[in-house]
This record gives structure tokens, sequence and C-alpha cells, in this order.
């Protein structure tokens, strides 16, 4: 995906995004300190053993009850596989201030269109633990699809 590319898509996203939820997209679309922009999150990929890493880092713009996201990732390096760069991109609802539900799709830096789609959910216990459940489902050009289920316990610092 090109940058040219990319930035299509997230007009699209914005055009389509503030007619679908009736408000304007400005910075102050909710008051400061409501949601973080900006994210970084570390996942162990449970595909390729126990060394292997997955980083993604990007920018979460929120509007009322939804947050649309685009970033990037980077994938470890181990014995099989190289290490990976990509972009992605989601959407989060959030329920309530507590339940929220996500979905994402990535791709690598390889041929494929889509290298992998997800969805999950959370659900804040207290200000700074909360549990999450997802399934992630990989693509791979040599191999069938596989399903990746998580549950875990998130730590907010």
């Amino acid at each position: 995906m090109s940058i040219k590319q990319l930035g299509l898509l997230t007009l699209v996203l914005q055009a389509v995004a503030a007619p679908a939820w009736g408000q304007p997209l400005t910075w102050q679309t909710l008051p400061a300190g409501t949601a973080d922009h900006f994210f970084i999150q570390s996942i162990p990929s449970a595909t390729q053993g126990f060394d292997s890493w997955t980083i993604q880092s990007g920018y979460r713009y929120p509007l009322s009850n939804v947050s649309v996201y685009m970033g990037t990732q980077l994938k470890s390096e181990n014995d099989q596989h190289t290490t990976q760069q990509g972009l992605l991109s989601g959407i989060e609802y959030r329920f309530t201030d507590k339940l929220r539900l996500s979905s994402q799709i990535s791709r690598d830096n390889d041929d494929t269109l889509i290298n992998q789609w997800g969805v999950s959910s959370r659900y804040q216990l207290s200000e700074s633990i909360d549990v999450n459940a997802g399934l992630d489902v990989e693509f791979r050009p040599e191999t069938s699809p596989e399903s990746i289920y998580q549950l875990g316990v998130g730590l907010h610092f």
C-alpha cells in the first residue's frame, strides 16, 4: 500500500464517519483526556514460538462511541520467519465506559493484500486492570489460514 493509497483510505474513512455519527471531525470531538490518541502495544506471537513478538503503534481518532485507528507494526525475527513491518487499521466501539469491542486488519510487507484480521473485546475491571479476549486469523500464501485465540489480563500504567 503506497502513501497515496493510505492517504486516500484515511480521507474515505473520515468522509464516511462524519455523516454516520452526525458530528464533524475536529480535534475537540471528545473532551481532552477522555481517550488516549497515541497507542503502543506489544503482543506475543503465538504462532511463531516463545521468542517472537509483534509491536504495534499508531494514532486513535476518537468519535462519540467509536474510535478509528491506523498504525504500524513490527514482527520480530526467529529461525523460520524474518522480521516484517506492516500497516494496520481498525475500528473500536465503546458500549459503555468499561466494555469495548474492536476489529482490525493488517498488512505486512509481502504481496498479500490482508495478512491478518482480528476481533477482540475488553472489559475494564478497575482503573489499571482489564480482561480481554480475541480471535485473530492469519492468512499466509503457503499455508491455510490459522486462527489464534487469546484470553488475557491487561495492565495500564
